[in-house]
């Protein structure tokens, strides 16, 4: 009898801790979102004694040659129980999921000798696990058994393609940048500024090719403390933060996402942002930079505050975002310093979003899960969002401009 095969997992610690609960959170993994029915599952359906209760409510749809749940009227799936339970895996188990909703809200992507897999905060329970744990986020290696890995084929596993010349060290290389955005002796602000400046030594160094053990050392020496304290941190006083470039820059990007962000459940996260910067994004042709830039500044004291007293849930944020979409290389048509500087701007309207919205009020654990889930639904997918971003960043890719512009040393 052949044993089962194990594979080898990089994952966060929590990924282990999840477990689904549709009455706690409302089922917004069905709401408002396209549910994708595979042809096995669709088949499994069509035999079931209550086919005809479920079958209807299944589309195919001829464009992307996928068959698709219909949400009820209330945009909610139409299996769900009054609990928010699944009907189907009440009745039938687990088996009968698709893969769709085994996967989610599970990221799994395969790297060739292992995998990693992590959890998307669209999903408030997860999202619960990831931003409120005091501790640093912890990752492990761990062995998991084909009936987990692939559940029978259905959990998705996409392949993330990173460039031949960073293979040899990826591991080691997001080891480090976990690290860096971790260490809470500096600010969030200063980690970023670290992180960029790793980032960007780094791809200097693999431009010239260099050696698997000179690369190796740089990376030990970010994350030694001699030389993030002795060298780096001095290095820090020469980003000073100026209102209004930076007001200049965040400005060229929030038009268009405002537009996407636009929706039911996060009206009251951009009325709380327009009343609290005192800004109307829609309204660009009558925007004063400096009027904002200088009622920003105004705020100082405040933002200082927010960052103290939510640094934690920032940490975990930039965190999980850096891990699940394996940043720098999220986009692969785009160089590494162009991938960190979406990765900042995005950060960046989400901090202040979430920085106006406690300003209001709104600054309970639901409020943060409310947000967290609206913010990440409506931008981590978007991909005409991030294309503007790359359009908008013509002309300026210089890191170390935009770090400037957006961060304080």
């Amino acid at each position: 009898m052949s044993m089962e095969r194990n594979y080898l997992y990089f994952q966060p610690e929590y990924v282990s801790k999840f477990k689904c609960d549709g009455a706690k959170c409302n089922a917004r993994c069905c709401k408002n979102w396209t549910i994708d029915i595979d042809k096995a599952t669709y088949e499994k359906y069509s035999a079931l004694a209550a086919a005809q209760e479920i079958i209807p409510h299944i589309k195919f749809n001829s464009e992307t040659n996928k068959y698709i749940v219909t949400l009820d009227e209330k945009n909610f799936c139409p299996m769900l129980t009054e609990n928010n339970l699944c009907r189907l895996q009440r009745d039938y188990g687990e088996e009968f999921l698709s893969i769709t909703c085994t996967s989610y809200p599970r990221h799994t992507y395969n790297f060739g000798k292992f995998f990693e897999r992590s959890l998307t905060m669209t999903c408030p329970v997860a999202a619960e696990l990831i931003l409120f744990q005091e501790e640093p986020m912890k990752f492990k290696l761990v062995e998991v058994p084909e009936k987990v890995h692939s559940n029978s084929g259905k959990i998705q596993i996409g392949t993330f393609r990173i460039p031949e010349e960073y293979l040899s060290v990826f591991f080691e290389i997001q080891l480090a940048m976990i690290s860096i955005l971790q260490e809470r002796r500096f600010s969030i602000d200063q980690r970023l500024i670290v992180l960029g400046l790793f980032l960007d030594k780094l791809q200097e160094m693999l431009s010239s090719e260099t050696d698997r053990d000179t690369l190796l050392k740089l990376i030990e020496a970010y994350e030694s403390e001699e030389f993030l304290m002795g060298e780096i941190a001095p290095l820090l006083r020469s980003f000073s933060l100026d209102a209004k470039n930076f007001i200049f820059l965040i400005m060229k990007f929030l038009d268009f996402t405002f537009d996407c962000l636009k929706s039911v459940e996060g009206k009251e996260f951009l009325e709380t942002f327009v009343e609290v910067m005192k800004i109307k994004p829609d309204e660009k042709s009558t925007l004063n930079v400096a009027e904002f830039s200088a009622h920003y500044e105004s705020l100082t004291n405040e933002r200082e505050k927010f960052l103290e007293k939510y640094s934690t849930i920032l940490e975990n944020y930039l965190v999980n975002e850096l891990f699940m979409y394996s940043y720098p290389w999220r986009f692969k048509e785009e160089n590494m310093s162009r991938n960190f500087a979406v990765f900042l701007i995005s950060y960046k309207i989400f901090e202040l979003i979430i920085f106006s919205a406690t300003q209001k009020g709104l600054d309970s654990k639901d409020d943060i899960l409310k947000l967290v889930d609206w913010f990440a639904a409506k931008t981590n997918h978007n991909k005409s969002l991030y294309d503007r971003f790359f359009e908008l960043l013509k002309g300026i890719d210089d890191i170390f401009l935009i770090m400037n512009c957006l961060l304080r040393g």
